[in-house]
């Protein structure tokens, strides 16, 4: 047993909700509701910019900081994603890929003259955390500008349009940065397997780096701003006894003590610096739901509204007297708020649902905590539909997030809310491996990938049938990414509880996948599953591919073309196994996306795609006996 935060909850009883409102929703109305990824002030506090899909595509719009007509700054058919604005106001920074490789380049858009400048102009090369120094005058990013999967620090002066390297990689790639108030030194999060980091302050006038936290086996520690002397930094890290994220500070010098500032019983981490004076806001991660506090270091705190669901993202305006929200709630996409720290009121700015689509016409989760088979707790969300009775007849889905460290949040999930509407029980685990639960969880799966978070799946089962409502007979599986892997492999390893599967974006070979993907994800492999010569027994045996022949149930599979993270050739040879097994298998390769579907026709197709396979196989009151 690992002993998590989790074994503080308790289950209550399942019920299906009583809702008059609730009813089949429909996929093109549910997936023209809007995405909102991230928020950024103007410098004059005027305006919010935040990245959008609005038309279909993830673009840049403003909208009035107390609320108003949004407008359109970028037009593209490619996915463009909110940087940072200038400090002084000259210039928005914003990223754009191509069909979803994740290589983007750096783009500069003139808020005076609204013309656009790519920065980087280059090809399959991927950049990071690009920050503008105070005055506005001067960009650094990290990029592996010298070579696949390396991330040094290089500066960039929009004037000269130059670009130079300032810091190298040999200490360990670069994750994020930070500008010390006075533009004199940048803090830095570097890393050498994507799996542990260290904070680092870079002296720029001297060229000297001072290693506060080293990059050990251990434990993150993440930098996130500055105290307003520049004499501190401010961290997120798990370099603690107990394993958990806290928010804390260190002072300018090599190795100093964590002075802990948010170290409670679970997660906590840095959302924003106020600009204007040292108090930052943080979130806690209680089981998925992500409450936002604020705190000075004097250790005064107050928790801003809403205080249920998740906050995305937590912006200080630059006069330090507002906080813009990105928050979300099982019932309710993600919307922009704005609120007002000394009148303590919260507006809302945007209006994502569409359509005549109302929060009464969603469910909400019920979180609930089952045991595993060494008795583990799992804290899991689950999405039961209106009006039914526990009557041991429901079709159910077990959806089994990414990752594997990511979490299932209590957040909105389109995909969800329409399958709940047609009478699906939904289970989201948040499985052993999975983030917020402590540093043991998480790692737990070094060695044991496909293992114990597979059997945390299975357990998952068990406990839909003690609900009343779930028909044993009726259960699939689904999940993208790490979530499409475990969905092959429940398929494989347990191949006679599920009545059908859907797996996106997966990877069905640890070998192929780590010869063909992102050199990131290879070091991240290495680290999880150890070396494909040394550990083949292992790699083998959690690789789906090669007991494709077990598998019995209908799979339906879908996938990009560009994905860097699970390459399609996991797709295309797990597809070709199966159906040597004579099993039903049905197979989408989307042309022009990634890891994952962000153009709206295709998430609208692949959406159908699966609703359609699941009613087949396991919606109708035949499917499997």
């Amino acid at each position: 047993m690992i002993s998590t935060p989790a074994t503080k909850l308790a289950s209550g009883t399942v019920t299906s909700p009583s809702n008059p409102s609730h009813r089949p929703l429909d996929i093109d109305t549910l997936y023209h509701t809007r995405a909102i990824l991230s928020v950024q002030w103007s410098v004059d506090g005027e305006h919010l910019y935040f990245d959008t899909n609005i038309t279909g595509r993830y673009n840049i719009w403003a909208v009035p900081s107390n609320r108003g007509w949004p407008v359109q700054l970028t037009v593209s058919d490619e996915r463009t994603l909110l940087q940072d604005p200038s400090p002084n106001g000259r210039f928005l920074l914003y990223t754009q890929d191509i069909q979803g490789d994740e290589k983007p380049n750096l783009y500069l858009l003139d808020l005076t003259e609204f013309t656009i400048r790519n920065i980087t102009n280059t090809d399959k090369v991927g950049y990071r955390d690009a920050k503008w120094s105070p005055d506005g005058r001067f960009l650094v990013f990290a990029g592996e500008r010298d070579g696949p999967g390396t991330y040094p620090v290089f500066h960039f002066d929009p004037d000269k349009g130059t670009i130079k390297k300032i810091i190298g990689h040999e200490a360990g790639d670069c994750e994020s940065l930070e500008y010390s108030p006075d533009g004199r030194k940048l803090a830095l999060t570097r890393t050498r397997n994507y799996q542990y980091t260290g904070a680092s302050v870079y002296d720029l006038e001297t060229g000297n780096e001072t290693m506060l936290a080293p990059i050990d086996d251990k434990s993150t520690t993440i930098t996130g701003g500055w105290t307003r002397d520049g004499k501190r930094v401010y961290v997120t890290s798990n370099a603690n006894d107990r394993g958990i994220d806290a928010v804390a500070l260190l002072e300018l010098k090599q190795g100093p003590e964590f002075q802990w500032l948010t170290l409670q019983d679970w997660d906590s981490q840095l959302v924003d610096v106020s600009p204007t004076e040292d108090r930052f806001a943080y979130i806690v991660n209680e089981a998925g739901n992500l409450r936002l506090l604020l705190r000075n270091l004097n250790g005064e705190e107050e928790e801003i509204p809403p205080t249920q669901g998740v906050v995305r993202a937590a912006r200080f305006s630059p006069d330090g007297k507002r906080l813009a929200i990105i928050h979300a709630l099982g019932d309710s996409p993600h919307d922009i708020w704005v609120y007002d720290l000394k009148a303590r009121t919260l507006k809302q700015i945007t209006d994502s649902l569409v359509g005549g689509l109302h929060r009464e016409n969603f469910v909400n989760p019920q979180l609930v905590v089952y045991p595993s088979f060494d008795q583990t707790p799992i804290a899991s969300f689950l999405y039961v539909p209106a009006n039914i009775k526990a009557d041991h007849s429901h079709p159910a889905i077990v959806l089994s997030h990414g990752g594997p460290q990511w979490e299932h949040f209590n957040s909105w999930f389109p995909n969800i809310q329409y399958y709940t509407s047609h009478g699906y029980l939904v289970i989201a685990p948040n499985f052993r491996g999975s983030t917020g639960f402590g540093r043991e969880f998480t790692e737990s799966l070094r060695k044991d990938a496909g293992g114990g978070d597979l059997k945390d799946l299975v357990a998952a089962v068990d406990y839909l049938k003690t609900t009343g409502y779930v028909d044993p007979n009726r259960i699939a599986i689904t999940g993208g990414s790490w979530g499409g892997y475990l969905t092959l492999m429940a398929l494989t390893k347990y191949p006679d509880i599920w009545a059908a599967g859907v797996s996106i974006v997966p990877l069905a070979n640890w070998f192929t996948a780590h010869e063909n993907e992102d050199p990131v994800l290879q070091k991240n492999d290495e680290w999880l599953m150890g070396d494909p010569v040394a550990d083949r027994d292992l790699w083998q045996d959690r690789s789906p591919l090669f007991f494709a022949n077990r598998i019995r149930a209908p799979l339906l599979l879908l996938a990009g073309q560009n994905d860097i993270r699970c390459p399609v050739k996991e797709t295309e040879q797990m597809a070709e196994a199966a159906r040597k097994n004579g099993v039903t298998v049905d197979v989408k390769i989307y042309e022009n996306e990634g890891h994952g579907f962000v153009r709206r026709e295709n998430e609208i197709d692949a959406i159908k795609r699966a609703a359609k396979f699941l009613e087949t196989h396991v919606g109708q009151r035949s499917a499997k006996g």
